[in-house]
């Protein structure tokens, strides 16, 4: 079994960008962030340029492009300026190219706002996470409700026609009546994506820790499937469309950038920690600042993980994202790309998964029931 070479295709790159800054790590973020004092910034700034401008791909043209992090509104307007400017004279940019940039609400202003636009930038993601103090409080967020509020505000009259709001549900000591709170505030706010996550609690996070203590329960699940369910519910009633596991949209609004990953289609990651998949190879870059700054200037980046899936491994790994979005699995387009019969290949999974009520078959397509959302880590383990 092997894939099929696309290589007559041009290549398009989504382009992911870690700016791993932070005021205050949140106590159940994994992600590569935290404090820094300004020498390492400067550093970081300097090597995270030097690993873009010596990038092999110099010259590809770019479908998407994301600041994440940590918290890229951390950034000056001097230097997000730099690195959009170094972007663009590395990679071909169109003027229509959807570019995203993650945002704390308690560090937006309209200058930086203003900021954001100036530089192309054309979506902006609010980590609002809730809109009760105690909530926020509990997550150690650095914003209050009302400062998410008004970072709504600032986006809009900056000019952001594209906004996503973050929530997470599944809090410690976080009712269904508050959830729904949550829920029809931000749809008040009329976004045109919401991103809703169930708390799930990392080891080495603040929170993995409080639970190895048993200072922290572990969340109801039957409690976290009501909340989820509510949210499919409300949302859909609003006019939203749930195209993924925990995205939901105004009609036409996915995001591009996310949809790259869902579709297994190629990425440059670059930053600390920043994961890429060109060539069939997946890559993650050194986890550790010292060691990235050491070797990304060179263009050298280390690597903490490189891999090249091939064969089952391949395709088990697509079903698992694709599976995630709404339109799920085509067997016949899989069958083509891998070059063996996807159907007979996993008949028992998927008659097992069908009995079960976790998946539909519409002709050669297969996708998630309700039920099977809520159970999607089980309905993926059937293909790997």
């Amino acid at each position: 079994m092997h894939s099929r070479s696309h290589t007559a295709d041009p290549v398009q790159l989504g382009i992911y960008v870690h700016i791993p800054f932070c005021q205050h790590k949140c106590f159940y973020c994994d992600f590569n962030s935290g404090p820094v004092s300004q020498a390492a910034r400067r550093s970081y700034l300097r090597a995270l340029e030097q690993e873009i401008v010596n990038s092999p791909w110099r010259g590809t043209p770019v479908k998407t492009l994301f600041l994440g992090g940590g918290t890229p509104s951390e950034l000056t307007r001097a230097e997000l300026e730099h690195l959009m400017t170094t972007l663009k004279e590395v990679f071909v940019f169109s003027d229509t190219l959807e570019q995203t940039i993650e945002c704390n609400p308690g560090t937006l202003n309209p200058a930086l706002a203003a900021a954001f636009r100036d530089s192309g930038l054309n979506r902006i993601s609010l980590g609002i996470q809730s809109f009760h103090n105690h909530h926020l409080q509990t997550l150690g967020r650095i914003h209050s409700a009302d400062q998410a509020r008004e970072a709504y505000r600032l986006a809009r009259n900056a000019g952001f026609d594209n906004i996503n709001l973050d929530l997470i549900f599944g809090l410690p000591n976080q009712s269904l009546e508050e959830w729904k709170a949550d829920l029809y505030e931000a749809i008040g706010l009329s976004p045109e994506h919401l991103s809703l996550y169930n708390l799930t609690i990392e080891p080495g996070t603040e929170f993995g820790h409080r639970q190895a203590r048993g200072e922290m329960q572990e969340i109801d699940e039957d409690l976290s499937a009501d909340m989820y369910e509510m949210a499919m519910d409300i949302t859909a009633d609003a006019g939203y469309e749930q195209y993924e596991i925990s995205n939901y949209c105004r009609p036409d609004r996915q995001c591009a950038h996310n949809r790259i990953y869902w579709h297994n289609e190629p990425y440059l990651g670059f930053g600390v920690s920043a994961a890429s998949f060109m060539g069939g190879i997946r890559s993650t870059n050194t986890a550790s600042l010292a060691e990235y700054g050491r070797t990304a200037p060179r263009g050298q980046t280390r690597r903490a993980t490189e891999e090249r899936l091939e064969g089952r491994a391949a395709l088990g790994e697509e079903i698992m994202l694709r599976i995630r979005t709404r339109e799920g699995i085509s067997l016949k387009a899989l069958s083509w790309r891998y070059q063996c019969d996807v159907a007979a290949l996993f008949s028992d999974s998927v008659n097992l998964l069908l009995q079960r009520q976790l998946i539909e078959k519409k002709e050669d397509r297969i996708r998630l029931t309700r039920q099977g959302k809520l159970l999607a880590n089980q309905v993926c383990l059937q293909f790997l």
